[in-house]
């Protein structure tokens, strides 16, 4: 069961980004379940284009489990940068959820 703390629902501002940017997060460290058959193929760190200015720990978390379809104890999220959306969608993923 991951574990989160009020610091961590706290949301994260896209305040002075443009209209068409988004911000870019680090997922790092995952500590996955490890009952998994594929345990080895999941990933420890990645790179995220978030599709909405605003973000939470517990948004994020919510799509890398529902992303990897598994449960994991605890992972890291920062907001290295940003990226701009050329084709006008924002979905989390860069529209892999469209």
């Amino acid at each position: 069961m991951k574990q989160i703390n009020a610091a961590n629902l706290i949301k994260i501002l896209g305040n002075g980004m443009k209209d068409n940017e988004f911000p870019l997060l680090k997922v790092s460290n995952i500590d996955w379940d490890k009952d998994h058959e594929e345990f080895d193929k999941l990933p420890k760190n990645f790179e995220l284009q978030w599709g909405e200015k605003n973000w939470s720990i517990e948004d994020v978390s919510e799509w890398v489990s529902t992303k990897f379809d598994w449960v994991f104890n605890s992972l890291n999220i920062n907001q290295v940068g940003t990226w701009e959306s050329n084709s006008g969608c924002c979905c989390a993923g860069g529209c892999s959820c469209c």
